[in-house]
């Protein structure tokens, strides 16, 4: 498979197991792989609303990490006028999707730097946002708001876990994606805006400075990525 994640899901996808198949593929787009090619052969899925799953998982990585997601499926199955069709690729065969993974080549930008369980790390992180950004040409409203959301992000994980940070930075179609990983599972949560300003605060900055911001848990290896999407010009 070369340096594409190849899932085979098996079994009947219901409510039950749909939360489950979804929050595998973004573990597995997080991991930034050439692409994540889902082979429905031993899925059965018994509502066709269900394949919501899919598009929903399109959804959440369009803006980052950018990870193409194709789908392998008959046309039986998956029909001409299914509307999952118009977010996800579909295609005949494994070896037909993974002929059609790389689109043209978009340049990217990544720089990642691994800060540890400190009071000097925000600042760290600070520093180090400001110094790539100046080597990309990132400059005035946009290098603030990326140094900002660095801060806030570590600041985040130095307060709430015991866990070093792992910063890291990618600039791709005028987009600066700034994402800090940390080994505590637990899902950060947007606070209530009209709650105690001394909890949750740098979430909300960080909201109200990104185009669009997400976390992906993972429980099963005790970890999670926060990561905020920034206009870059």
């Amino acid at each position: 498979m070369g340096d594409c994640l190849l899932v085979r899901p098996e079994g009947v996808l219901d409510l039950a197991n749909y939360a489950s198949l979804r929050n595998t593929l973004l573990k597995c787009a997080v991991e930034q792989p050439r692409g994540v090619v889902v082979d429905l052969g031993d899925l059965e899925v018994r509502d066709e609303c269900l394949l919501s799953v899919f598009a929903a998982v399109w959804l959440r990585t369009r803006d980052w990490p950018s990870v193409p997601l194709l789908l392998v499926g008959s046309a039986r199955r998956l029909p001409r006028g299914t509307a999952l069709r118009r977010y996800v690729a579909v295609h005949d065969t494994v070896d037909d999707a993974l002929a059609h993974v790389d689109s043209p080549e978009v340049p990217c930008r990544r720089a990642h730097r691994v800060l540890p369980s400190a009071a000097g790390s925000p600042g760290a992180a600070r520093a180090f946002v400001r110094e790539v950004c100046g080597n990309w040409s990132v400059t005035g409203a946009a290098l603030h708001a990326a140094v900002q959301v660095a801060s806030e992000l570590v600041t985040n994980t130095v307060c709430h876990t015991v866990s070093e940070a792992r910063l890291k930075l990618e600039l791709r179609r005028g987009r600066l994606t700034v994402a800090v990983a940390d080994d505590d599972p637990t899902t950060v949560v947007l606070p209530d805006p009209g709650g105690s300003p001394q909890r949750g605060t740098g979430l909300l900055v960080v909201a109200q400075l990104a185009r669009t911001w997400g976390c992906v848990p993972d429980p099963a290896n005790g970890r999670k990525v926060v990561w905020a999407v920034l206009p870059a010009a």
